[in-house]
C-alpha cells in the first residue's frame, strides 16, 4: 500500500511555472494508492489561488484525502468577521465541504483532522473532539490496514522544529494515535521536511513531515527546495522515499530512501 504525502502548495506563490505539472507527473509514476494533502493549499485564500488549487487536485490520482491549512483560511485584513466565524468559507466553496475527510478501504484508513483556527494566526489546536474521533475511527479498522493520521500543524517538537509551531494539545492526540494502532501521523506547516520513528508512551510511531511542494516558501536548510514523499507499509515495515525537484530537468528525484522495522533497527536502502 503506496500513499503519497504532499503538503504546503501554497498556490499564488509558486516556485516556478512548471512545478505543479511535473508534481503530478511524479506521483503518478510512482503508482500511489491514495494521496494526502496537509494544508496550505493557498498562499493567501484568494479565489483565484483555490480556483488553481482545485484545477490541480482535480489532476491527481484517487482517492484522495485534503484538509485545510492556516493559509487557507481568510485573512484578518479581508473581512475580520469571516475570519472569526466562518474562515473556510471560500475552501468550502472550491475545494470541500468536509474539512476532516477519512478514506476508508480495502488495506487502507486515513483520517484528516482540522488543526487550523480562524481564532490563530499561525499556531493550531486539537480538540477532545477530535481525540475521541481518532478513537471511534481507528479501532473499527482491520488491524493489518495501513493506518494514516493527516493533520496541517506537527503534533510534537522534533530536535530541528525547537523555534516552530505545533499543535496545542497535540501530545494528547499523538498518544490516542499510538494507542489505535496508527502507523503514520502526516503534517506540514513547517516548510521544512522530517521523518522520524518517535518513541512515545505507549509505543514507537513513524512522523512524517512533509516540505513545501510547489512554493518558494521553504525554511532554513530547505530554502528554495520542493519536495514530497512516499509512504509505503509491507510485510516488514513501514518504507519511505523522499523526493527533491530538480528546475532544470523538471524532475522529482528520489534522494532518500528508509525502511523503519517495528523492532528499531532502522535502515537506510538508497
Amino acid at each position: 500500500m503506496r500513499v503519497a504525502h504532499i503538503s504546503d502548495l501554497h498556490f499564488g506563490r509558486l516556485s516556478s511555472a512548471h512545478i505543479q505539472e511535473d508534481l503530478i507527473t511524479s506521483i503518478r509514476t510512482a503508482g500511489c494508492d491514495a494521496v494526502i494533502i496537509t494544508g496550505d493549499l493557498t498562499q493567501r485564500a484568494r479565489r483565484s489561488e483555490f480556483r488553481a488549487a482545485r484545477a490541480f487536485l482535480s489532476a491527481l490520482p484517487k482517492p484522495l484525502l485534503v484538509i485545510p491549512g492556516n493559509h487557507d483560511a481568510h485573512a484578518w485584513w479581508h473581512h475580520p468577521e469571516l475570519r472569526i466565524f466562518n474562515p473556510f468559507l471560500r475552501y468550502k466553496k472550491w475545494i470541500s465541504e468536509d474539512l476532516e475527510q477519512n478514506i476508508s478501504r480495502e488495506g487502507l484508513a486515513v483520517l484528516g483532522l482540522n488543526t487550523a483556527h480562524g481564532l490563530t494566526v499561525k499556531g493550531g489546536r486539537c480538540t477532545t473532539q477530535q481525540i475521541e474521533r481518532v478513537y471511534d475511527y481507528f479501532l473499527r479498522q482491520p488491524p493489518d490496514a495501513f493506518k494514516v493520521l493527516a493533520v496541517h500543524h506537527p503534533l510534537l517538537v522534533f530536535h530541528p522544529s525547537k523555534e516552530l509551531d505545533v499543535a496545542r494539545k497535540g501530545a494528547e492526540l499523538l498518544r490516542a494515535a499510538v494507542e489505535c494502532g496508527v502507523d503514520v501521523v502526516c503534517a506540514g506547516h513547517w516548510h521544512l521536511p522530517h521523518i522520524e520513528f518517535c518513541n512515545t508512551t505507549p509505543g514507537r510511531i513513524l512522523v512524517s513531515v512533509a516540505g513545501t511542494a510547489t512554493s518558494d516558501r521553504g525554511r532554513f536548510s530547505h530554502d528554495g527546495v520542493n519536495s514530497w514523499i512516499l509512504l509505503e507499509k509491507t510485510s516488514q515495515g513501514i518504507e519511505t522515499q523522499y523526493y527533491i525537484y530538480a528546475q532544470e530537468t523538471r524532475t522529482f528525484n528520489l534522494t532518500e530512501h528508509t525502511r523503519y522495522l517495528p523492532d528499531g533497527q532502522d535502515e537506510t536502502i538508497a
